[in-house]
């Protein structure tokens, strides 16, 4: 059996009773136009429907991590940052939307611009019903 390549990228988020928005911000990364990535999530001991959710979707790239009890949102980022096999981290929000060419771009940028260690977007802020 051929071995995976290693990520070029590790997606790193932490949630805490993300539902309902929790599918669409996973389903933006997973979506994403650059696919040689790993997406390491850390349930932090959430208490809706967000570990059933996570624990149901089938796709390799996706690393769980449960925390048994709340540690908050920085320790939980810093359980995940210890997992990382890319050698760059992308970071999402379990609230977050992310456009289908986020990775590829950001990518692209860093290796274009050497001198530069991190880089951000542009965003919109939405409501709840996905309006501007």
């Amino acid at each position: 059996m051929k071995a995976s390549p290693k990520p070029k990228i590790s997606v790193i988020m932490s949630v805490f009773n993300g539902m309902p928005y929790l599918k669409e911000a996973v389903n933006s990364i997973l979506k994403q136009t650059y696919t040689n990535f790993e997406f390491i999530i850390v349930n932090d001991a959430s208490k809706d429907n967000s570990l059933k959710f996570l624990k149901n979707i089938k796709d390799k790239r996706i690393k769980i991590i449960n925390n048994p009890k709340n540690l908050g949102l920085a320790a939980s980022l810093n359980i995940a940052l210890r997992q990382v096999q890319g050698d760059f981290i992308a970071r999402m929000d379990a609230d977050d939307i992310s456009m289908p060419n986020r990775l590829k771009l950001q990518m692209e940028f860093l290796i274009t611009n050497p001198k530069i260690d991190i880089c951000g977007t542009w965003a919109k802020l939405i409501d709840e019903n996905g309006r501007t």
